[in-house]
């Protein structure tokens, strides 16, 4: 059981190493927060939502819930990151400098930290997760300009690297561009169209930044879906901000029609209580 647990360590490890992503650490919101077998599928309609001041197209990247034929709900088969599927494995030596460097961070060591993740980009420049992590702790130095390059740097190296767009779309948020941010996120889901983190922070940034809460909402929507309901927070915002907007339908699932009886069944029940009806009646014996 113990090398279960140390094998799927080292595999986490490696991944973080290559992307650079902290997870749900880079989530932001408001305050306080914390950064099958084949079936005939009947799509559910999506809603349509009139795009605010002609923005970017995010709602093209929204999850559906799908339906058989018989009305019933078909699992939802969330499309893999395209990152970590296609992630090459890292060398324990590197993994095991990474985690060295990331330990300085954690220590606020940042100029040690940072000599580190450099080293580690100059013998192994095919890897962007160290320049994600560069661009962290050019943001926390409050180096603003070199923060992006990093971030810019890693998408370079690798353009799958979704986690890198979410950092970047973060920053630029902070910078106070707004729509530099919100197409960054839209980039990111069109490289994924079901990460759920960059859903919830496209979501945050048209609701709170941008005042564009019906084109948020969807956002909220995806993210709850996509993590199957387990984030009550969100929870609670998609609830006050349906308010706000008074849109009760969903974006995301919307069952078809339940079909209607065949006209030859409808027309058969009223005969077979004529039928019951028109018996002779049986007299009782004295």
């Amino acid at each position: 059981m113990a090398f279960v647990k140390s094998v799927r360590a080292g595999a986490l490890m490696s991944a973080v190493l290559l992307s650079g992503c902290a997870g749900l650490g880079t989530m932001t919101g408001p305050e306080p927060a914390p950064e099958t077998a084949e079936k005939q599928v009947v799509e559910s309609a999506p809603v349509v939502v009139p795009d605010v001041q002609g923005e970017a197209d995010s709602h093209r990247y929204l999850p559906q819930q799908g339906y058989d034929a018989a009305g019933n709900k078909i699992d939802y088969a969330a499309e893999p990151n395209p990152y970590t599927q296609a992630s090459a494995p890292v060398a324990p030596e590197v993994v095991a400098r990474f985690q060295a460097a990331s330990k300085l961070m954690a220590e606020e060591k940042n100029r040690m930290a940072r000599k580190a993740f450099e080293a580690i980009t100059r013998d192994y420049p095919e890897l962007s997760g160290p320049w994600v992590k560069l661009g962290e702790l050019a943001e926390i130095g409050e180096r603003l300009e070199r923060a992006e390059k990093s971030y810019r740097k890693a998408i370079e190296v690798n353009p799958d690297n979704v986690n890198a767009y979410l950092a970047l779309a973060l920053l630029q948020r902070r910078n106070g561009d707004f729509e530099a941010s919100r197409d960054t996120y839209v980039a990111a889901l069109e490289l994924w169209k079901d990460y759920p983190e960059a859903h919830l922070n496209l979501a945050i940034l048209y609701d709170l930044y941008m005042n564009q809460p019906v084109n948020a909402q969807p956002h909220f929507e995806a993210y709850q879906f996509l993590v199957q309901g387990d984030h009550p927070q969100v929870a609670d915002w998609l609830i006050e901000i349906r308010r706000r907007t008074g849109i009760e339908t969903s974006f995301i699932d919307n069952p078809p029609a339940k079909p209607e009886p065949a006209a030859d069944d409808a027309a058969a029940e009223p005969v077979a209580a004529d039928a019951v009806s028109n018996e002779e009646p049986v007299e009782e014996k004295g």
